[in-house]
């Protein structure tokens, strides 16, 4: 994570060459946008034994297109979400994470991640979003970044790194 954070660019390049059971690329309908020539490389990494779990066997998962959306498996009698999402969540009563919960989303400036009217809410490092509050959107930092789908007891807590990607990968 050290090398991560001092020198990025070869991080990433280092964890594409990575065989398949270590990184997965996740692939959503639409593409990364360019903005003045800057596009970013985003990977997600489960911080608790719930979230990794949604990787395994791989330990990370390397955003290939965004957005991308997360949101909660429906349970017997629930109608599907109303956008289709890259990752589901399977949870249980009482929910932490809604059915259209949140999305990791390119905007002119950079990343951020956007509630999508969860239920409790989402917090981006430390920051509660959506739910009751009335801000649904706070931007990601390049470098690491906490993701908690629903509240601060929630077992769904992710690491988002966010890195500047070389005009040589792009």
């Amino acid at each position: 994570m050290d090398l991560l954070l001092q020198r990025p660019e070869e991080t990433f390049r280092y964890l594409k060459m990575l065989p398949a059971a270590n990184v997965l690329a996740v692939q959503s309908p639409r593409a990364v946008e360019f903005t003045e020539g800057r596009a970013f490389d985003v990977v997600l990494f489960g911080l608790t034994p719930a979230a990794a779990a949604v990787f395994f066997p791989a330990r990370a998962l390397r955003l290939a297109r965004l957005p991308f959306r997360v949101g909660r498996l429906p349970v017997a009698g629930e109608a599907q979400p109303m956008e289709i999402n890259d990752l589901q969540l399977s949870d249980t009563k009482p929910f932490n994470v809604s059915r259209n919960h949140f999305a990791i989303e390119r905007v002119p400036d950079g990343v951020q991640v956007r509630d999508r009217g969860s239920y409790v809410g989402t917090i981006v490092n430390r920051v509660q979003i959506g739910g009751h509050r009335h801000a649904a959107t706070m931007p990601l930092a390049v470098g690491e970044n906490e993701v908690v789908a629903g509240g601060p007891r929630s077992p769904f807590r992710f690491r988002v790194v966010v890195a500047l990607r070389s005009p040589s990968s792009t």
